[in-house]
């Protein structure tokens, strides 16, 4: 009988002991990765990507419309580290544009980033393959995935992202070359004051080698005054072809963007060259926007002004004002709903020729991140 009480009496003893050795249960366990989660993370590099599709709708005056279910983009990313301070991204692009396509008419993978970065430090780096070109903030700072809107500005499209001589439709602001870029004079509040890009490129498609012995000279000046607002100039100088034609590109703007409120945004850009022996020039475009919204919350509405000028050829479609209305909504923090409504209206010359007067566009997309 003693020896039994003996025997209670360490185990009431010891029962504590053993229960703070062992882990309680959270009240809310972390869930559990899938198997493919698992690959992901265990991946020497990290892979990301988005999906923007949805149904775009067009009319114009003269009676023609079209609509049309459409994947607008669908990119892969992946980033990994070479080495401590250096970086690499390569970027795939599966519904690319029109210059592109197999012999039926599908639209082929285009790369669109394939460049390392050498982060000497932060005032000083180094970037060489095919990367964006720092034109403007919408080709630099803004990714279809954060744009406030579902088609950029045709500042972008039109300048940054096409060369009117060896490259006359739109592609996708990218070329071959070497940049250094940095950060200067930090503020305490987080931010650095300015920052800094020069680049040397091909001038040429992208993937593709230089058809002359010039290059391409882009330099880019961002200015931070105060937090939330940036102001901004770039200019790029090029000789094309083989005459060695040469052309002169020039985007500068502002812009405010607080997360938790006020969003505005203005630019405006110039492209000229191919000058004839008679003083005039076979390209001579430029454009302007203002865009204005206000997040709230998950909302983020917003107007956008864009007009522009082909003053080579004052009858062709990019002669115009047109008026944008939209609205984002962020479902969850990897999926977008965008609702947007242009309406386009063509100048005096371009009217005649073109047979409307204006032309209206709805989009209706989603965005799906990963």
């Amino acid at each position: 009988m003693k020896k039994t009480l003996a025997f209670l009496l360490g185990l009431a003893i010891a029962t504590p002991m053993f229960a703070s050795e062992v882990a309680e249960p959270e009240a809310n366990p972390a869930p559990q990765q899938t198997k493919v989660e698992d690959i992901i993370a265990k991946l020497p590099v990290k892979v990301s990507g988005y999906l923007q599709t949805g149904l775009n709708w067009n009319k114009n005056d003269g009676g023609r419309s079209s609509s049309s279910f459409e994947a607008k983009r669908l990119r892969l990313i992946m980033d990994g580290k070479v080495t401590s301070n250096i970086t690499f991204r390569l970027q795939i692009e599966a519904f690319n544009n029109t210059e592109s396509k197999a012999i039926n008419g599908q639209r082929n993978l285009q790369v669109m980033d394939a460049f390392a970065t050498w982060k000497i430090k932060p005032s000083f780096q180094v970037r060489a393959g095919q990367f964006y070109t720092p034109m403007g903030f919408e080709n630099y700072d803004i990714s279809p995935a954060t744009l406030e809107t579902v088609n950029f500005s045709d500042i972008c499209y039109n300048i940054a992202c096409r060369n009117a001589i060896n490259q006359p439709k739109v592609d996708y602001g990218r070329d071959l070359g070497v940049m250094v870029m940095g950060d200067l004079l930090p503020h305490e509040d987080g931010f650095n004051q300015l920052s800094y890009n020069v680049a040397l490129t091909n001038g040429a498609p992208q993937m593709t080698n230089d058809d002359n012995a010039s290059k391409d000279l882009i330099g880019a000046l961002t200015y931070r005054p105060i937090k939330h607002l940036m102001i901004k100039a770039a200019y790029n100088w090029g000789e094309y072809g083989p005459a060695y034609e040469t052309m002169n590109r020039f985007i500068a703007g502002a812009w405010y963007n607080n997360p938790t409120g006020l969003d505005l945004r203005a630019e405006f850009g110039m492209l000229k060259g191919a000058k004839e022996s008679d003083g005039v020039y076979g390209v001579d475009e430029m454009g302007a926007y203002v865009l204005a919204g206000y997040h709230i919350g998950k909302w983020l509405p917003v107007v956008r002004w864009d007009m522009y000028k082909d003053n080579a050829d004052k009858t062709t479609k990019s002669n115009y004002n047109n008026i944008l209305a939209g609205v984002s909504y962020e479902v969850c923090k990897n999926f977008k709903l965008q609702a947007n409504y242009s309406h386009k209206m063509y100048t005096s010359d371009a009217k005649k020729k073109l047979g409307y007067d204006f032309s209206d566009q709805i989009f209706l997309m989603g965005i799906f991140k990963f």
